[in-house]
């Protein structure tokens, strides 16, 4: 025993009769979940192959392996005594906007903002296919995306690869106020596989940039952990707000308004002094 090193006592020889890779992780388990990890946490950025290139499958995988049955029961305890959330998992509210809906909105807007955004990168507002939610988990994950970039203009950041962290860690931030751990764990999953990767790559391939990108991380915590329910409201029967009124309807606290775009462009080399990129 004393040859051992330290750190490595204690280890316990498993045997299984499998002739296949086996955990007792299910995450471990699903290739596609082995295959966005490994790639996603050590990968460059390039334009051969997307950073988004792997969501569908991640997002199937999610799905699949996903205890809908345990969330809904989570959720169903979850609704006594909040009669809003009871009501908004009753309803299973989906909105079906399209980009020209927005166009007469005012530029100052909140579906200003929204519609320039999406000509200027000649995009629509689908980026997942719309289906009838199943589940509880269904719903939240549906609805989630559809609010998302709301959670971008309400979080004072714009559409650009930096600026993802902000509704991210918002996610995170709101999830864990509202509800109970295990809930707000098996909800924020996949926001965790999108995430935290890109925490890895930047410490691993672009240091100049990781403590802006951390100081977003924080932003976005803060800003999630200090406001009201963030996945309840109905932001598309309120898009004539400007942001400023829409935080204050909605009860979005602890916002800074961040040029990620910025942060976005610039090389590792340039961001050295975060503070400074962050004003």
């Amino acid at each position: 025993m004393d040859d051992v090193p330290y750190l490595m006592r204690g280890r316990k020889s498993v045997t299984t009769e499998s002739s296949v890779l086996i955990s007792s992780s299910k995450f471990l388990n699903d290739a596609r979940i082995r295959e966005w990890v490994v790639s996603q946490n050590l990968r460059k950025a390039g334009d051969d192959v997307p950073l988004t290139y792997g969501i569908p499958q991640l997002i199937q995988a999610m799905r699949e392996l996903q205890d809908h049955a345990r969330i809904e029961e989570l959720f169903n305890q979850a609704r006594k005594g909040w009669p809003e959330l009871d009501r908004w998992l009753d309803e299973r509210f989906l909105a079906h906007l399209t980009k020209e809906d927005l166009a007469g909105y005012a530029p100052d807007s909140v579906g200003g903002v929204f519609y320039s955004y999406l000509t200027r990168q000649n995009l629509q507002i689908d980026i997942i296919p719309t289906f009838e939610p199943k589940s509880a988990f269904e719903y939240f994950f549906l609805r989630g995306v559809q609010i998302h970039d709301f959670m971008h203009i309400l979080g004072g950041v714009g559409f650009d690869y930096m600026s993802e962290t902000i509704p991210a860690f918002m996610k995170f931030g709101n999830l864990f106020r509202w509800f109970e751990p295990e809930l707000a764990g098996l909800l924020n999953i996949q926001n965790t596989f999108l995430v935290m990767p890109g925490i890895t790559r930047t410490l691993l391939h672009y240091p100049g940039s990781f403590m802006a990108k951390w100081k977003l991380a924080e932003q976005g915590m803060r800003i999630g952990a200090a406001s009201d329910p963030l996945f309840l409201p109905r932001y598309e029967d309120f898009l004539d707000l400007t942001p400023d009124e829409a935080r204050a309807k909605f009860g979005v606290r602890e916002v800074v308004q961040i040029d990620t775009a910025r942060l976005s462009e610039v090389s590792e080399t340039q961001v050295q002094d975060y503070e400074a990129a962050l004003v």
